[in-house]
């Protein structure tokens, strides 16, 4: 399966369970530009999650989403903003124009792309002041929440590498991509899921088990008795921090 399939199927869990991003992370990525009406590449932008929020700040929102099931989703629920651009493109051929845009974006997807391809597309389609940003809402992996839902999907989940894609992994691959010129901002982003929104949640994952599965019930029941042994009043709270990493990728 490459990977752009394995989100073939998800579009509703996405919706249900995925969070958003903390005002001050939109707040950063506005001040970044420096323009007043800024436009946005989001790559890899799934269901619209990043896309939304920007566009809400009055951005020109570019979505680019290979997925079909998931860019018709964003195109469903982005419908009523006549700034926002839905494009089946990819990371590393968005089908945009050179020199448009004034941000990349990658929100949850950089571990997905080809690095080297993704920043040759980013330096066509960048405007000469431009930016990228790489997003992701990161668990905090020392909580005892965090280390047994770990745990649990290295038992059940062939396809699980790490949170958030092998994050603390990606560290030699995002410095090549600002050529070792960026910064880093960490952002309090702790995440409360109703029971049935913490199931959703991992089963947006790209390495949730199918309903084919024959592990698929036991990894439930699985992440369900980590439900309860954790809630209060009916909700989990996963310790989260949205990390961003910023720069100029184009020298």
């Amino acid at each position: 399966m490459n990977h752009t399939d394995r989100f073939t199927g998800r579009a509703g869990a996405y919706v249900q369970g995925r969070p958003g991003y903390p005002a001050a992370v939109l707040e950063l990525l506005t001040q970044e530009t420096r323009r007043k009406n800024p436009r946005l590449a989001d790559i890899g932008s799934g269901t619209g999650i990043l896309s939304r929020a920007m566009l809400e700040r009055g951005w020109t929102v570019y979505g680019v989403e290979p997925n079909d099931d998931m860019r018709r989703e964003a195109e469903f629920s982005l419908k009523d903003f006549s700034s926002f651009h839905s494009i089946p493109g990819a990371a590393e051929h968005t089908l945009l124009p050179s020199g448009t845009v004034d941000m990349v974006a990658a929100a949850q997807a950089f571990q997905w792309f080809d690095a080297a391809a993704f920043k040759r597309e980013c330096r066509r389609i960048l405007t000469p002041e431009g930016r990228a940003a790489l997003l992701w809402n990161s668990r905090l992996e020392d909580s005892p929440i965090v280390r047994e839902e770990g745990s649990i999907h290295r038992l059940y989940c062939p396809h699980f590498h790490g949170f958030s894609g092998g994050l603390a992994e990606l560290t030699g691959w995002i410095g090549e991509f600002f050529d070792h010129r960026f910064r880093i901002f960490r952002f309090p982003n702790d995440l409360a899921y109703t029971r049935e929104q913490y199931l959703q949640r991992m089963m947006s994952t790209s390495y949730a088990l199918m309903e084919k599965d024959e592990r698929r019930s036991s990894w439930l029941d699985a992440l369900n008795g980590l439900f309860d042994r954790f809630e209060e009043n009916g909700r989990l709270t996963v310790p989260n921090e949205t990390v961003v990493y910023l720069g100029d990728c184009r020298k």
